[in-house]
């Protein structure tokens, strides 16, 4: 059995009550796959829920808080707009902007290139990595897409069926004897 626990900033969150635990997980910005904007919905409006949700800013704040953060996603025209009305890089950068609203210490991201094309999928990784200098947060990201990983990865771990089988430098995975880790990036690259 698979026994331990984890800690996230120095903290347990299972041994949090519900405030500690929702004021927690604010501190978390979560960049989906599938962007999850709600469509009634303008972009400003999307990436504004999370500071109405959990702040008592006035609207005014609110607004200049997204406007910043579209601008940092090269978004700044798209503040009235429908999310049925960008195209599928603009909303993922819409969704970037959402999840970094909170000013996050630490950013996953699941799978945010996928359905990107090659030249999408490098820009919103080097967008991904000025964020990350610019604000100076952890990014996590979960990635099958091997151009991301050389672009974006300082340390890898990586999970074949459910195990742990390598954790460590981009380096270190490439020269590593791992039969599974070497037909990702085998198979990642085209050979």
């Amino acid at each position: 059995s698979a026994e331990g626990a984890v800690s996230v900033m120095g903290v347990n969150p299972s041994h949090l009550d519900e405030g500690e635990e929702k004021h927690f997980y604010t501190k978390l910005g979560v960049f989906y796959q599938n962007g999850a904007l709600l469509n009634s919905l303008t972009v400003g409006e999307n990436v504004a829920l999370p500071l109405q949700q959990h702040t008592d800013l006035p609207e005014e704040m609110i607004e200049r808080l997204v406007r910043l953060k579209l601008r940092l996603v090269n978004l700044e025209g798209t503040y009235n707009m429908l999310p049925s009305s960008l195209s599928g890089g603009m909303l993922k950068r819409a969704a970037l902007a959402r999840a970094i609203i909170m000013d996050p210490p630490i950013l996953f991201c699941d799978e945010p290139g996928s359905s990107l094309d090659p030249v999408s999928l490098a820009s919103l990784d080097n967008l991904i990595l000025n964020l990350q200098k610019l604000l100076g947060i952890t990014i996590i990201m979960i990635t099958h897409e091997v151009s991301s990983i050389f672009r974006v990865a300082d340390r890898i771990v990586f999970i074949d069926k459910g195990r742990l089988i390598f954790e460590g430098t981009l380096d270190k995975a490439l020269s590593s004897d791992n039969k599974a880790l070497k037909e990702f990036f085998r198979k990642g690259r085209g050979e």
